[in-house]
């Protein structure tokens, strides 16, 4: 699944590419994608005509701003793709769900084989409106992050952006401190932190030292520090390497390209193989059905 690096690698190349254009058609071949709406024609009523805005990032949620005050939000799901054609005579890859045609020609075009993914419109809640936001987003101090709740209520439960809120190290421990379960299950889980998924969960802890079945009450004010940073540092890496495109090479920027931070992995997906630091074998287990990397030796 796309994690916050892909996702923002993709936004980065949609926010080059389509600010300013104006949607000129919106064509669905498959209803599922935009589900939400009660139909496929509600869905192209609320984006054709419209100009592009913005393009910001949410968690693992791509948010387009139009010029009429909607978002069209975009979750790319397990296998989702947007791709940007210059022209429609460019062949349309299989499960092309989706086609966003623009005025100058263009098109973007939504893929998705397993069709978990989602797109749909949505309107800002009415002036003075309370919407009610995790009580872990609230911690942050700063960022975009509380703003794009608050008009998005459909957005309004993730848990922490490491990016777009500012949280310190401090209110990240108060965080830890309250959760008793295994420290994995605490950064991935969306409602707690938002855009972090078994990639970068594994190779974060790694960067951190910390094994992932650790409870997170148990971590001390140092592990909690460390752990901060490496989130940052592992996260932004990514982005740099355009995100990681594993070997189903599901994952490419809207621009076609695969990501290259896979050669940079210093657990996931190496069971078996020697450990960079110590040499100890790559070991993996499964924690609630998702497959999880470590170092038993690096990893205390």
């Amino acid at each position: 699944m796309p994690e916050l690096p892909e996702v923002e690698t993709v936004r980065i190349v949609l926010a080059r590419d389509l600010i300013g254009k104006k949607i000129k058609t919106v064509a669905v071949t498959n209803g599922r994608a935009v589900r939400r709406h009660k139909s496929a024609k509600d869905f192209r009523t609320l984006l054709e005509g419209h100009s592009i805005k913005s393009v910001q990032r949410l968690g693992k949620n791509l948010i387009v701003g139009l010029e009429s005050g909607n978002h069209l939000v975009i979750h790319l799901g397990m296998s989702g793709q947007l791709l940007h054609a210059k022209s429609a005579k460019e062949v349309k890859p299989k499960h092309t769900h989706v086609v966003f045609t623009f005025a100058q020609g263009d098109e973007l075009r939504y893929v998705d084989p397993r069709t978990f993914g989602e797109l749909y419109v949505s309107v800002p809640p009415p002036e003075g409106a309370e919407v009610e936001i995790s009580k872990f987003a609230r911690l942050s101090i700063g960022g975009e992050g509380l703003l794009l709740r608050r008009q998005i209520p459909e957005l309004a439960h993730l848990g922490v952006d490491p990016f777009e809120d500012q949280i310190g190290w401090d209110r990240f421990a108060a965080i830890l401190r309250s959760r008793s379960t295994p420290l994995k299950l605490v950064i991935t889980d969306q409602d707690i932190i938002a855009g972090i998924g078994n990639i970068y969960a594994d190779e974060s802890l790694y960067a951190s030292g910390l094994r992932y079945d650790r409870p997170a009450e148990s971590l001390s004010t140092i592990e909690i520090r460390r752990l901060h940073r490496s989130i940052a540092e592992i996260l932004t890496e990514a982005i740099k390497y355009g995100g990681s495109t594993l070997d189903d090479e599901q994952f490419v920027n809207p621009d076609g390209k695969p990501g290259t931070f896979q050669q940079y992995h210093q657990v996931y997906n190496r069971e078996g193989l020697p450990c960079y630091q110590c040499r100890t074998l790559i070991q993996r287990v499964v924690l609630r059905q998702r497959s999880t990397f470590f170092c038993e030796k690096c990893q205390s």
